[in-house]
C-alpha cells in the first residue's frame, strides 16, 4: 500500500527528508507562481516611439485564461439561440480590434491602465466611455499588433514555443 502512495505522490513530499521544509517550499513556489502579473521579471517594458521620437512607455505582463475569456466575451456580440429561448445565446460576431484592445488592456499593469489608457484628458478628448478604447486612439495598427504578439509571447502562446514543445513531445 505504501508503494502505491509513493507512486501517486507527484509533489515529492514523501521523498523529502524534512517534510515540513518541503511543504513550505511547495507553498512558496505555488505562491510565487500565482504572482505572474506583478512579478518584475515577468513585466515587459515597451517604449512607443514614432519617427525616432519617444512618446510613452507601457508595462505589460502575462495574462491568464480568465483574462483571455473576458476579452473574448467583451468583444463578442451574442444573439438568441435559434433552437429555443431556453438555450444559451450563441456568438453572432466577434470584433477582432476590440478583442486585441482588451488583451492589451488586461495585460497592462494597473498603474499604466490608469495613467495611460485611462488618462482623463485622452478619454475626454476622444469622448471615450472605457479606458481600453484609448488603445485604438493612441496606437497605430502595427504598434497594436506588436503589443498583442508580445502579450501572447509573455503568456506562453508564441508559435516558437509551440514548435519546441511539439518537437519535445514527438521525441518522447
Amino acid at each position: 500500500m505504501a508503494a502505491n502512495k509513493e507512486e501517486r505522490d507527484i509533489t515529492g513530499l514523501d521523498q523529502a527528508t524534512d517534510r515540513k521544509e518541503a511543504e513550505y517550499d511547495l507553498v512558496k513556489a505555488l505562491l510565487e507562481a500565482s504572482e505572474f502579473k506583478t512579478d518584475e521579471d515577468a513585466v515587459q517594458e515597451v517604449e512607443i516611439k514614432r519617427g525616432g521620437k519617444y512618446l510613452f512607455t507601457v508595462h505589460l505582463h502575462p495574462i491568464n485564461e480568465p483574462d483571455a475569456t473576458m476579452a473574448r466575451k467583451k468583444s463578442t456580440v451574442y444573439m438568441p439561440n435559434p433552437n429555443g429561448k431556453k438555450l444559451p445565446p450563441i456568438e453572432k460576431e466577434r470584433n477582432t480590434a476590440k478583442f486585441n484592445s482588451w488583451l492589451i488592456y488586461l495585460a497592462t499593469t494597473e498603474e499604466d491602465q490608469e495613467k495611460i489608457w485611462g488618462n482623463r484628458a485622452i478619454m475626454e478628448k476622444f469622448n471615450l466611455a472605457q479606458p481600453y478604447e484609448s488603445i485604438d486612439c493612441l496606437l497605430t495598427l502595427g504598434e497594436k499588433q506588436k503589443l498583442v504578439e508580445l502579450v501572447m509571447d509573455l503568456s506562453g502562446l508564441s508559435d516558437d514555443e509551440e514548435e519546441i514543445n511539439e518537437e519535445e513531445y514527438a521525441k518522447n
